[in-house]
């Protein structure tokens, strides 16, 4: 059933009814995960460890977004699948890094690993300087104030200052305060690549909506040097910018890629981009 139908026609159905399907469409997404993912409190900070093999410290207002890794089922699912992948060792361009968590996971499960860490948001990159610090990653963890688009250009968007977050319009329920107007400087994948004289062999792409563009300007380069893609395909935020889901995942398709979910179960295109879900993580490859 196309998207359009699952999300209208749901408003005909009961709320239990609703609430079972959704369940069981977002487990089509999340893996059983065995790794224990643990949170403690030591001084001054937060220390995230995953079994033995991995740890790495965070500052004390990361609790919130440490919470949703260690305590929901995508959450942990996500961190895991990373985790495991991160351990071959390589280079991550970490798009829409927000607080670094991501980047600094994948610093800590390797000690070549190395990250560049894209946020446009001022307030997060302040967090991304204080975990890459707090763990003493040095120049393995670069962090870039910029975005990554289709081509290098300023873009306006707005910006909450409270949470963070930058995004291309306002959402529904995605800002904790009111808005603010920002230039961005924007870039390409591999004109960022190109910059920085470094290949990614891993792309993480979570850009409230922008993954269209990133995808859109970078075809070429990753048809021909095939990173792993972790992507966040913010169904939702597409539609409100009257941008087709179908339409990216075909650019992936078309650039040589398939799509798995955490567990590494093989996913169809009509799998994501027909999904009733607002969000869906997927890994490309």
């Amino acid at each position: 059933m196309k998207r359009f139908l699952k999300t209208h026609l749901k408003r005909f159905v009961p709320s239990g009814v609703r609430n079972s399907v959704k369940q069981r469409m977002a487990a089509k997404f999340v893996a059983p995960v065995a790794s224990q993912i643990n949170i403690e409190h030591v001084p001054g900070a937060l220390r995230c460890a995953i079994n033995s093999d991995i740890s790495f410290l965070a500052p004390s207002d990361c609790a919130h977004e440490l919470n949703y890794f260690a305590e929901t089922a995508e959450g942990r699912s996500e961190f895991d699948g990373i985790a495991r992948a991160s351990q071959s060792g390589g280079v991550l361009f970490d798009i829409g890094a927000h607080s670094g968590l991501v980047s600094a996971l994948f610093c800590a499960a390797n000690p070549k690993n190395k990250v560049v860490s894209f946020e446009p948001s001022p307030l997060s990159c302040r967090r991304l300087i204080a975990i890459r610090d707090l763990n003493q990653f040095g120049d393995r963890m670069r962090i870039d104030q910029s975005g990554i688009g289709e081509k290098s250009a300023v873009v306006k968007m707005e910006f909450d200052p409270v949470g963070g977050y930058v995004q291309t319009q306002r959402f529904d329920h995605s800002m904790w305060a009111a808005p603010e107007p920002i230039d961005i400087k924007i870039e390409s994948i591999p004109d960022a690549a190109n910059r920085l004289n470094v290949v990614p062999e891993f792309l993480k792409i979570d850009i409230e909506g922008y993954e269209f563009e990133a995808i859109k300007g970078s075809l070429e380069f990753i048809a021909r040097l095939k990173p792993v893609i972790f992507l966040e395909v913010h169904l939702n935020y597409l539609e409100a910018r009257q941008l087709s889901a179908k339409t990216l995942i075909k650019m992936l398709v078309d650039a040589g890629y398939e799509f798995h979910a955490s567990s590494g179960a093989k996913l169809r295109p009509p799998d994501v981009y027909d999904s009733p879900l607002p969000i869906v993580r997927i890994i490309a490859r």
